[in-house]
């Protein structure tokens, strides 16, 4: 008998996760990502990020997508390679702080980025969800958590406490340090082209950041940055609307909808 898959088709996690503009929050999701410093360190010390952050943010979103869209044998392969991955990344900081990669809180750190980030863009480009879907779309990213090595009696039981959780470590644990602002250099300009080509997606990237972060970062916010987000995200929604599937779906959810066709 077939495996079910990870994620039914009617799933929250597959009506959201199809939207090709999704990916334009990966540079929000990756700064709050490295904004943490032991996260920070580990990319730093087990990756080229620096030299190649397109393949890093390529593979990343493959992956995330691959087990949402993909067949579950498939979807269940990403996980595990995502988890061996993890057990060789350990080291400590340049200011001696240990670090592991597999660490349930900085997992759930990653974890908690990714979907919280996915829904601020998505409802920010479509419109609120109903507050049952949004607690579905978390529930549903909970056998993802678990499988990368995060304990089931560690998860918020709900959105709010997954919100509770991402206030508390920007108070206390997100604190960017020099590893983390070098990273986010190369995020926010992988290729030496001018300012105003990352303008757009700088003012998308500011407005999904908490503001001490954008601080930290560099990424500005007075009035006209503010009115390009606007701008932005109208654009999106236009796009949304009047571009053909192959350019508003990603390929993994257009596959997986053609073969339940």
């Amino acid at each position: 008998m077939r495996e079910p898959d990870l994620f039914p088709p009617r799933s929250v996690a597959r009506r959201i996760d199809r939207e090709m503009f999704l990916l334009l929050g990966g540079t929000a999701a990756l700064l709050l990502q490295i904004a943490h410093p032991l996260v920070a360190a580990g990319v730093a010390q087990h990756s080229r990020f620096r030299e190649e952050p397109f393949a890093r943010l390529h593979r990343t979103l493959d992956t995330t997508l691959t087990v949402v869209f993909d067949e579950p044998d498939a979807a269940r392969k990403a996980l595990r390679r995502i988890d061996r991955r993890h057990l060789t990344v350990a080291g400590v900081t340049v200011h001696g702080r240990p670090y592991e990669a597999r660490e349930p809180r900085l997992l759930l750190w990653v974890q908690a980025t990714l979907v919280l980030t996915s829904l601020r863009l998505y409802e920010l480009v479509v419109g609120p969800l109903q507050t049952a879907d949004r607690e579905r779309y978390w529930a549903e990213s909970k056998p993802i958590a678990t499988a990368l090595g995060i304990p089931a009696t560690s998860l918020p039981a709900t959105l709010a406490e997954l919100e509770a959780f991402e206030r508390e470590m920007l108070a206390v644990e997100v604190v960017p340090d020099d590893t983390s602002r070098l990273l986010a250099r190369s995020i926010r300009r992988p290729l030496p082209l001018p300012g105003r080509v990352y303008a757009p997606i700088d003012a998308l990237t500011a407005g999904l950041l908490p503001p001490t972060l954008r601080r930290a970062f560099g990424l500005c916010w007075g009035t006209r940055h503010r009115l390009l987000f606007r701008a932005v995200v109208v654009t999106l929604r236009l796009a949304r609307r009047a571009l053909p599937e192959r350019l508003s779906v990603v390929p993994h959810a257009r596959w997986q909808e053609r073969r339940k066709a």
